[in-house]
Order: structure tokens, then sequence, then C-alpha cells
């Protein structure tokens, strides 16, 4: 599992102005990725629009995306569906086109059972020749007790938690009763947090366009360089804090355009970005782009 530690973007999927997916801008953006010297990517999960594709399209990423990657970052797929036989199917997929991982969100919008959704991951473990990371996202879906993912990382098959959570408290006890699971932190903007409480890797949106921030962040953290790590994350934050106002997944496509890697727009229902909206956001990169200057 050593190879699924340390910093992986949440991929955005590039779109033509049809929204359509552009394949052929694909390779470019997994080519930045590499370039930022990520350990690797999470692709089809919220940040890439996938609650917004057909399972065809989803597939047909997953696909592209390893063609792109060619073996240079690690790959988790997240395979998250309502219906288990659609997350089954999407792990075929990924097993199939080399992979290293599984991930899924839990099933949404039914208000399943508990019964039900420890069942859903079960039987997705089973299934799946890929290991399966746990997306807890409570935020977004029923959350998990702690001995419920404790209970979930008793499964041979089941190796990870990817924690979207402030709960810095539930990472700590996750980290200290399971100390071989590998557990993400999942909110880009407590990045040092989650490290800090024992995260052996992050997750996250803004790595897209800033991932070799947050390498640098991590390995502060490992070297006891706390004060550097709070420098880094602040840089973040004051970008994040222009995001969550224009757009989380429109505002990190334009950061991207700004640095000369388009990938288009995202689907709507999500907006386009006014004028005003693109240059805050630009003023805003200004000192990530500096920093990156000055390190490279």
């Amino acid at each position: 599992m050593t190879n699924l530690e340390g910093i992986f973007s949440a991929l955005l999927t590039p779109f033509k102005d049809d929204e359509t997916i552009d394949r052929a801008a694909i390779g470019p953006f997994v080519d930045f990725q590499v370039r930022q010297k990520i350990q690797g990517t999470y692709v089809g999960g919220s940040s890439g629009e996938a609650m917004l594709q057909s399972l065809q399209e989803r597939s047909n990423a997953l696909e592209w995306t390893a063609d792109a990657a060619a073996g240079r970052l690690a790959l988790i797929a997240h395979v998250g569906a309502i219906a288990t036989a659609d997350t089954i199917e999407l792990a075929r997929v990924a097993n199939t086109n080399g992979y290293n991982a599984v991930s899924a969100i839990t099933p949404y919008y039914y208000g399943f059972s508990r019964e039900e959704v420890m069942e859903h991951y079960r039987a997705l473990a089973d299934a799946s020749a890929l290991p399966l990371i746990i997306y807890n996202f409570p935020a977004r879906t029923a959350g998990f007790s702690t001995e419920e993912l404790s209970n979930l990382l008793g499964h041979g098959n089941i190796i990870g938690i990817k924690h979207t959570s402030s709960d810095m408290f539930q990472l700590e006890r996750l980290r200290q009763t399971n100390p071989d699971a590998l557990i993400y932190n999942g909110y880009d903007e407590m990045c040092l947090a989650g490290l800090a409480s024992g995260a052996r890797g992050a997750i996250g949106t803004t790595y897209n366009f800033m991932g070799d921030l947050f390498v640098a962040l991590q390995a502060h953290v490992l070297a006891g360089q706390i004060e550097d790590a709070r420098t880094l994350q602040r840089v973040a934050n004051d970008i994040i804090d222009v995001l969550i106002a224009v757009g989380v997944m429109p505002g990190s496509k334009a950061a991207l355009d700004v640095m000369g890697v388009p990938i288009g727009p995202s689907r709507r229902p999500f907006r386009k970005l006014h004028d005003a909206d693109r240059a805050r956001l630009e003023e805003s990169l200004q000192p990530l782009l500096s920093w990156r200057a000055a390190n490279a």
C-alpha cells in the first residue's frame, strides 16, 4: 500500500462547450498532474462531476485517464453509485484498466438503513478484484460511526478511508485503532490538521492545480516543520476562500485555465464564472504562482 500514500488530486473531468467529455484534453491535463509530482489521482469522484455523468461516460473517463497516466501516477477509481450493481461494474472497469484501488461514496438519496449501507460495502469489497477505500462524507451522505468504519476495515479487501470530514477526533481514533489502514484527509482547507492527526495522505479538488504546494506541505509535516506547513496551508486557504465564493468546480477549472491547462466548463447546473469572478480568482492565485516560481 506504500504507493497509495501521499497527495492525490480528486481529478476534474475536462468537458467541451457542449458538455461532452473532452478526451483530447485528458492527456495534457494528466501531464500537468504528473509535473506537480503528486503521488496519484482519484478519478471519477465528486470533483470529476461523476454524479452528472452516465455509467458509460464514467467508464470511458476511467479508461481514458488510465491510458493518459500510462503508469506515471497511482490511480484510485471512484466507483460509488446508488445501485450496488453499478459500483461493481465500475470496479470491474477499473480493474481492467490497471487501477490500484477503488473507492465509493455511501449510497445516497433513499435514506438506506445502516444494515443496507454496510452490506453494500461488503458486497462491493467481495466482488472487487481491487482493494476498496471507503468514502466517508457525512456532509453529503449518512456518516459513519468510528465503530462502523473499524468494522468495515476488518474486511480483508477494505484497506482505507477517504475522510472528508472536519472530525479530526474521529480521524485520530481511526488511526489509533487501525494503524495499518490508509486514511486520507478529504477537506483541502484542513490538510495540515488531517496530516497532523495521523492521515497518511490527502485527496482533494484543489490539488488539481496546486498539488505541488500540498506535496511540500506534507513534506514539512513529516519533517516536523509545522510553521512552514502552516504558511503553505494559509496560501492555499486564501485561494480556497475565493473558490468557495465563486464556485469550487468552475473556479478550479478557471484556475487551471489561468495556468495554461484549459479543461473547459463544468456541466450544468454549475454556472459559468463572470469576468469579475475570474479576475478575483486570478489575483488570489498570485502567491501560489510566486511560490511555485521560487521553488522551480
